[in-house]
């Protein structure tokens, strides 16, 4: 089996430096070779923290033309793993800082790292298991 049936059909996508299909996605904007190489960067830390991530997409989305100030880029990443995806939508806290792309791009890669972290807890059982009933207190009718 060759390296190019296992990462699967091509698509346009960008393939990482380790191996990790990665796809990115500029809507609304002409491709960023330097904003694409950050990304490169940021998912290959993320397959250092967990290597059983299958894929990872993420989409770039600059703020609208029509306005000059306050305006905030906007990165969704989704992350496949082998039992469910991990999706990071509007990492952006509406910080000023978000007018910057690395700064959106970075804290976009908080989150889903933040999320990673979520769900190899859940898979190790370091989250607490509520397997007892909650207790409820009943009140006796007045009589």
């Amino acid at each position: 089996m060759n390296a190019a049936s296992r990462r699967g059909p091509p698509s346009g996508a960008d393939g990482a430096a380790a191996g990790l299909p990665l796809q990115i996605t500029f809507r609304h904007m002409d491709p960023s070779p330097a904003l694409a190489d950050r990304i490169r960067t940021l998912v290959s830390r993320l397959e250092k923290f967990d290597a059983r991530i299958t894929h990872c997409h993420v989409i770039v989305t600059p703020p609208p033309r029509h306005r000059r100030h306050g305006a905030l880029y906007d990165f969704h990443i989704d992350i496949g793993l082998p039992d469910q995806v991990i999706a990071v939508r509007r990492a952006h806290s509406g910080a000023p800082t978000h007018e910057d792309p690395y700064v959106a791009l970075r804290d976009a890669f908080r989150a889903a790292r933040r999320k990673l972290e979520d769900y190899r807890r859940t898979r190790r059982g370091d989250i607490k298991n509520h397997s007892q009933p909650p207790r409820v207190r009943r009140r006796t009718p007045a009589g």
